[in-house]
């Protein structure tokens, strides 16, 4: 691509600060330095303060949207964490900015991945999927081991049983008249189990006139 061509290509320059980098100034000129040196014309800097591990921030929100409406052509980054952390999100988001047809740019790392690309864009997206499904087998791993400690210890698994009771005569109003255990819930705004113990918790055995506890649909 001749540098005329590429000028009309538009770069949107991202940096995510961290605490332990308080000044973004080298970043801002790295970033601008690169985009110069591949003839990029800087569409908008955009810089936020966050944690890598949320892939929900608000300026990140912004790149991806970018790349979705066509407003530009790449993405330039300082360094891989300061688009993300994870190696999953990582990964979602450069693929996403491929199928725009979004070049990304890591500038310190040497990074440079273009859409449909060549064999070492393909190399570092293949790396980054393995990591990804390491990564995903690893919080799985995490996730059953966590739950299996839980119930050894005796914690509930869940969400915790309702304690809402509704009044035992409405039930047993509704249910004289035929409603079916479903719509006393629904009507009571109560779990239909707990409308069935509400109307057991009369004295003696309940019985209704039109259907048994095997209705309780």
């Amino acid at each position: 691509m001749s540098r005329t061509a590429a000028s009309h290509l538009r770069a949107l320059l991202y940096h995510r600060v961290s605490s332990r980098d308080q000044d973004p100034q080298l970043a801002r000129h790295e970033l601008r330095a690169a985009a110069r040196a591949r003839s990029l014309k800087i569409a908008s800097l955009i810089e936020e303060t966050g944690s890598g591990a949320r892939n929900d921030r608000p300026g990140l929100q912004r790149v991806m949207d970018a790349a979705r409406r066509g407003a530009i052509n790449a993405v330039i980054v300082w360094k891989l964490d300061r688009f993300g952390r994870s190696a999953l999100d990582l990964l979602a988001n450069i693929e996403e900015l491929e199928r725009c047809g979004v070049r990304f740019i890591a500038t310190s790392q040497g990074i440079d991945i273009h859409p449909g690309g060549d064999a070492m864009s393909r190399l570092i997206v293949t790396v980054l999927s393995a990591v990804s499904q390491f990564e995903r087998e690893l919080i799985a791993e995490r996730t059953v081991l966590g739950l299996a400690k839980a119930r050894r210890l005796g914690h509930r698994i869940g969400r915790p049983p309702s304690r809402r009771t509704p009044d035992r005569d409405r039930v047993l109003a509704l249910r004289s008249r035929g409603s079916s255990w479903r719509e006393i819930g629904r009507r009571l705004h109560c779990p239909v189990t707990a409308a069935w113990r509400a109307a057991r918790s009369t004295t003696g055995p309940f019985k209704h006139t039109s259907r048994s506890r095997r209705g309780r649909s």
